[in-house]
């Protein structure tokens, strides 16, 4: 499948050669979060690293990552959010515009541990934290796993 965005591209070709040094079978798949190209509950767990922030319509990736998941599978996830601080998030919402053109596809101010569980998961472990030596409207970060 080809690459929808075109920032996707020089890092699928990044981990292509790291993943090159490894003994392990692995394929990069070039394919929209929103439309994986693999059947219903094949994979025991997912992980989303910076990703739900960028894609086009992270409610239909996360039923994606739902639909491939088997029953219990876990999504271990590490993501922007919204600040839970108002003044924070206040500029977030400021900025967005032109963040998501600087920052390739970022928004940064989703509410993504609410799509998560708006998509039918259920919250197992979560921790907030700040993404160190970034700007400040892309520093709320969470941690955590879901299951299916």
């Amino acid at each position: 499948m080809r690459c929808e965005r075109p920032v996707v591209e020089p890092m699928a070709r990044r981990l292509e050669h790291k993943l090159g040094g490894y003994s392990l079978p692995v394929r990069v798949v070039r394919a929209p979060a929103e439309e994986l190209p693999f059947a219903e509950e094949s994979f025991d767990f997912v992980i989303s690293t910076l990703v739900l922030c960028a894609v086009e319509d992270p409610g239909r990736a996360l039923a994606e990552i739902h639909r491939i998941l088997r029953p219990d599978g876990r999504l271990i996830f590490l993501e922007h959010v919204r600040s839970d601080e108002p003044g924070l998030a206040l500029w977030q919402d400021r900025l967005h515009g032109g963040w998501v053109r600087v920052g390739h596809g970022c928004h940064c101010n989703r509410p993504t541990l609410e799509n998560i569980e708006r998509a039918g998961f259920s919250i197992t472990e979560i921790e907030h934290d700040r993404l160190r030596r970034a700007p400040p409207i892309v520093r709320p970060l969470i941690a955590g796993v879901a299951l299916a």
